[in-house]
């Protein structure tokens, strides 16, 4: 009976040191994406819709002729174009010339679906991804999944770290937690299609 007891405890242990590490780590690639330098023009700006900062971002980006073109998933359909617009911060007109509003995606698995649509519709290969920086690595391995091939530039928008805010460690851990599950999903469909 001890020695159960002291192999549950063992396990435990190992299960909460592995978590920690994978933690840090993960942690450590979020605060390590860099905002890609200001020459660095693509086809399209990709914004995921959540937090805020990430449409003004976007506009930000399209002002600044990083992109011709800007595409806004996973827009809710009760937010209507105008509410849209004045997030972004574009006037009416480069809004209706240069922003394609998708309003399919419910979740980030929807987002890379909608986006490979768009892309595909308009043989696009280079892209700027806009998401909040927690956000960024599980955006980019579905975004990869559903569009390889496709240059992928990662763009950060800063958020609270967590070890400044227990609300933001609690939205880092959740985060984490999806990332992880997307890791092993994706693992686990390679080596399927290996086999």
């Amino acid at each position: 009976m001890k020695q159960s007891w002291l192999w549950l405890r063992g396990l435990c242990f190992v299960v909460v040191l592995a978590s920690a590490i994978g933690f840090a780590a993960y942690a450590g690639k979020v605060t390590g994406y860099d905002v890609p330098a200001d020459d660095n023009t693509v086809d399209a700006i990709i914004v995921l819709t959540g937090d805020a900062g990430r449409l003004s971002t976007g506009g930000a980006l399209l002002r600044g002729d990083r992109a011709a073109h800007l595409m806004i998933s996973g827009v809710h359909p009760s937010v209507t174009t105008a509410d849209i617009r004045r997030q972004t911060g574009l006037d009416e007109a480069a809004f209706a010339c240069c922003v394609t509003l998708g309003r399919e995606a419910t979740d980030t698995v929807g987002n890379a679906r909608e986006t490979a649509a768009y892309v595909q519709a308009n043989g696009y290969d280079r892209l700027i991804i806009v998401t909040s920086d927690y956000h960024l690595p599980r955006s980019l391995l579905e975004f990869r999944s559903h569009m390889p091939g496709v240059d992928l530039i990662p763009y950060p928008v800063r958020t609270q770290a967590p070890w400044q805010d227990v609300g933001a460690l609690r939205l880092w851990l959740q985060e984490y937690a999806k990332y992880t599950t997307v890791q092993l999903r994706h693992s686990l469909t390679s080596q399927t299609e290996d086999a």
